[in-house]
This record gives C-alpha cells, sequence and structure tokens, in this order.
C-alpha cells in the first residue's frame, strides 16, 4: 500500500516542482542555459566574443525596459498593446526636438519621459476611471500613437547629438553602457513590487480586484500607476534607440508589444494577473535575445526572425493554457 502510493505520488511530486519552477522564473534560465551550450558546441566559441556579447546584451535593453513595464501592469491585471507605438512615438520626439543641439538634450530627454509617464497614464485612467478593458483601451492607443508618430515624420528624421550616440553604443568590454541602465531599472521595479505597499497592492489587485477593493485598496490608483510606471519605461526604451540610431524613426518599436507580452509570460506570469516573476521576464528577455542573437551566429537567413518568433509566442501561450488548467 506505501508502495503504491510512493509511486502514484512521484509524478505529482515531480510536476509540482516543475510548476514551482515555472511560478518562481527559474525554468526559463535553465532553457536560456541549455540553449547557449548548445549554441557554444555548434559554433564554437562564437557567442562569448566581447563583440557578440555586447550586441547581445545591448538587444536586450530595449526589450528588456519595455518588459518591465509590461510585467507590472500584467501583474496589476491589464495588458498593454500601445507600448510599442509609445516607443515609436518617444523614439520620433526625442531625435526631431534635439535636432542636433546639444543644448536641447536635457530638457528633451526629462520632457520625453514626463510624456510617456501621462500618455501611460492615459490608458490607466481609460480603464481604472471608466472601466474600459485594457485591451480595447490600449488596441486604440496603439493606433493613435501610431498616428501621432506618422503625422510628425513617415520617414527617419531628426538627430541626437554625438554625446548621447556615444553613451548609447560606447561599452566597458563586453558590458555596454546602457546594460547597466536596465540593471538599474530591474532593481527599481524590483524594489517597487518587493518593498512597498503599491507593490503588494498590485500583485493583490492582479489576483482579485473585488477583494482587493473590499479590504481598502484604492483600486483605481494602483492601476494608473502601473500604466504610468509602462509609459515611463517605454519613454527610456525610446529614447535609447534614438541614440542608438542617431535618429527618428517612425517603425522603431514595432512588435515590442508582442514580444514583452511573450517574455513576460514565458517567464511564469499570469495573463489573469496577481502571478509573475521578475526573474522569469529577466529570463524571457534573455532568452528570446538569445534566440535573436542566435540567428546571426547560425547564418540563418534574417527573414526567418519572425518565424521563429511566432513560434515562440505559440509556445508561450500553450504554456500559459497549461497552467491555468492545472
Amino acid at each position: 500500500m506505501t508502495t503504491t502510493t510512493a509511486t502514484r505520488d512521484t509524478p505529482r511530486a515531480r510536476t509540482g516542482f516543475v510548476n514551482d519552477l515555472v511560478r518562481r522564473g527559474a525554468a526559463v534560465w535553465i532553457i536560456v542555459a541549455l540553449f547557449a551550450a548548445t549554441l557554444t558546441v555548434m559554433r564554437g566559441g562564437a557567442l562569448w566574443t566581447t563583440g557578440n556579447l555586447a550586441a547581445l546584451l545591448t538587444s536586450a535593453v530595449v526589450l528588456g525596459l519595455v518588459a518591465l513595464g509590461q510585467h507590472v501592469v500584467i501583474l496589476s491585471g491589464g495588458i498593454d498593446l500601445s507600448i510599442g507605438s509609445l516607443v515609436t512615438l518617444i523614439t520620433l520626439c526625442t531625435a526631431v526636438f534635439i535636432n542636433g543641439y546639444p543644448i536641447r538634450t536635457a530638457p528633451v530627454i526629462i520632457g520625453v519621459l514626463i510624456l510617456g509617464g501621462l500618455l501611460g497614464a492615459v490608458n490607466g485612467v481609460l480603464v481604472a476611471r471608466l472601466g474600459m478593458p485594457p485591451f480595447i483601451v490600449t488596441l486604440g492607443t496603439l493606433y493613435l500613437f501610431n498616428g501621432i508618430a506618422l503625422l510628425i515624420s513617415s520617414t527617419p528624421a531628426g538627430q541626437v547629438t554625438s554625446v548621447l550616440s556615444r553613451m548609447a553604443i560606447g561599452r566597458i568590454g563586453p558590458l555596454p553602457y546602457i546594460f547597466f541602465l536596465l540593471l538599474f531599472a530591474v532593481l527599481l521595479v524590483w524594489a517597487l513590487l518587493n518593498r512597498t505597499a503599491w507593490g503588494r497592492h498590485v500583485t493583490a489587485v492582479g489576483g482579485d480586484l473585488e477583494a482587493a477593493r473590499s479590504v481598502g485598496i484604492d483600486v483605481d490608483r494602483v492601476r494608473i500607476k502601473a500604466f504610468l510606471l509602462a509609459g515611463v519605461l517605454a519613454a527610456l526604451a525610446g529614447i535609447i534607440l534614438a541614440a542608438r540610431s542617431g535618429l527618428g524613426s517612425p517603425t522603431a518599436g514595432e512588435g515590442l508589444e508582442l514580444s514583452a507580452i511573450t517574455v513576460v509570460v514565458l517567464g511564469g506570469a499570469s495573463l489573469l494577473g496577481g502571478r509573475g516573476a521578475l526573474l522569469g521576464t529577466m529570463g524571457g528577455v534573455a532568452l528570446l535575445s538569445l534566440i535573436t542573437n542566435s540567428i546571426t551566429i547560425l547564418q540563418f537567413p534574417s527573414t526567418i526572425t519572425d518565424l521563429i518568433r511566432g513560434v515562440i509566442i505559440i509556445a508561450a501561450a500553450a504554456i500559459f493554457v497549461a497552467k491555468t488548467r492545472k
């Protein structure tokens, strides 16, 4: 009897262990390690060259910043489809307003960060105060922000200063300067979520909105601040994109919203809100960046990038469905 029970419980225990890894965000890092090991075997040391590591980390910064904002919004029970369009708008505004004048750099950067926060807060107000579904609201603002960007310019425009560009592409060994900015943002968001009352309220609101409201949590304020933070982080990503390219592009943030949602779900977060580990989201960023980087290392045609990302998105959705059924 005891032997039979133990035999039956073993698969459940293993399943529980795997689910725990997913929830804590560790599972995706195991996949990252296996993927990196496979690339190392296939292409020798190509992955670990200083230049390639710098390129890999640089590409992860913009996605990482956007994913941080998406993580907070999803944790609160929402979703932000407009975040990529907001990055595009900020990229254009940064380059067009600076237009090569060093004296404008600081005021423009401060201004676009404020603009990003305000536009993010608009999403939050429409969701929280008017009770509109986040999917519908942010789908509408996706087109709105894209439309404004195209009104500013339908072709690459503006110019950032050489100092800003050097900061965006400069590095210490394999570590880009902007990677330290991402690390700071991760630590800041982690502290907000784990060391403040607002952070605890974000999880509570995402887990059960009505229960959170019944215990006195200001649900509307929590959700508005989540979207506001996502807007500021998207603005920071837009500034970096403008600095890296030297100008503003009307397609700079194209597809970032889907990539951000993908990495958050790959990291073990629930799209229903209330559950998600920042460690897992950053692991998702690492995995997606590594996959994109591997296309170059393995000398595959760049045209299959979207194909691979599509497979990853479907896999992420499959993981989510499997977890919600258990």
